[in-house]
């Protein structure tokens, strides 16, 4: 992961967009109106196909741009970075199946994660469980689209193999802010349960532990059920806890988390957050403002001059920039991380 510029000043840049940023907001205005020029021409054609999801092409919660920049070279062009919105299938299987194909899912253990947990218990609309959109599911927020889930977990896995590499014995711990339906945290679960309870034949990644968090009771509620639907042994096992906590605030009982995964956008970079990274772990998060310019960011803790939550509780420590690398991953659009009152 390159080195970046302070945080402070990313931060500044989530107002003023650089002209790369601009560039990439012209470049999806471009690709909507070919999107919607297509979908009058499947609606003439086919009518029933054109109206297959209400949840097709665009929401108003989470909106991938699809374009990533290239590493060290911002001043270019964004490159297609895959094809978001057109991994729809009628299973679960053949959901995954066209994510692999397209290059979303990339490694072996994710593929069997994703086919180990059946999106359809997670989804408000178990019609619409397969279709690679986000939905709404209530007070606000939604469950990401499946080509989303994908790129975070492509994201998260290599700390993990780092970390289960070094010490073979020491358990995972992975943190799931905004669980929210409860999907992916069951997912994070399939990749670290017990070996010898795991669904899928895989020994690489250590056992380990899923604390998923939301600050609304009734999401945390959902997450429960959902999970208990066919995925109850996670509860049992001990590998997946879902709790009401403030994602501002983490879990610090649960920490130092070699991978944390935040499902909505932060206004600026949660400090609180970072200093419970254990160092080589990863942090994947949209930062910006609601309404405006946001991208996903992948945050990998390198020192431990500052405080490590959970290792080093030295509040005198405090927070250090230092101990981060920042990279900027992907244009987004997320519903807001919110704060407890």
């Amino acid at each position: 992961m390159k080195n970046s510029p302070n945080l402070i000043a990313r931060e500044i840049e989530m107002t003023t967009p650089p002209t790369s940023a601009r560039r990439h907001t012209t470049n999806y205005h471009q690709s909507k109106t070919s999107s919607i020029l297509l979908f009058l021409v499947i609606l003439l054609l086919s009518p029933r196909k054109a109206f297959a999801s209400p949840f097709a092409s665009t929401c108003a919660a989470e909106q991938s741009l699809a374009y990533i920049n290239p590493k060290g070279k911002r001043d270019q062009e964004p490159k297609p970075l895959m094809r978001a919105w057109m991994c729809h299938g009628n299973t679960q299987k053949e959901m995954v199946d066209k994510l692999a194909l397209a290059g979303i899912v990339k490694s072996t253990i994710n593929k069997q994660a994703l086919l180990s947990v059946d999106r359809r218990n997670f989804a408000p609309n178990r019609d619409y469980a397969y279709t690679d959109s986000p939905q709404p599911i209530g007070y606000g927020q939604t469950i990401s689209a499946p080509h989303m889930h994908a790129h975070v977990l492509e994201d998260l896995l290599p700390p993990l193999l780092r970390a289960s590499k070094a010490n073979p014995a020491k358990p995972l711990s992975i943190l799931d802010v905004g669980c929210g339906s409860g999907y992916l945290t069951a997912v994070f679960g399939r990749m670290v349960e017990p070996k010898d309870h795991r669904r899928f034949k895989s020994n690489v990644l250590n056992d380990g532990k899923v604390y998923g968090i939301d600050v609304v009771p009734q999401l945390v509620e959902m997450s429960r059920n959902n999970i208990l639907k066919e995925d109850g042994d996670l509860f049992d096992s001990g590998t997946v806890q879902v709790m009401e906590k403030d994602g501002w605030k983490g879990y610090p009982k649960g920490s130092p988390f070699n991978a944390i995964h935040v499902g909505a956008a932060a206004a600026t970079f949660p400090k609180e957050l970072m200093k419970q990274l254990a160092v080589g772990g990863v942090m994947v998060i949209p930062v910006g403002p609601d309404g405006g310019t946001q991208y996903l960011y992948q945050v990998e803790r390198v020192g431990d001059s500052g405080e490590v939550v959970g290792v080093n509780d030295d509040d005198s420590k405090g927070f250090r920039e230092e101990d981060y690398q920042v990279q900027r991953v992907l244009g987004v659009r997320y519903v807001p991380l919110v704060r407890k009152d």
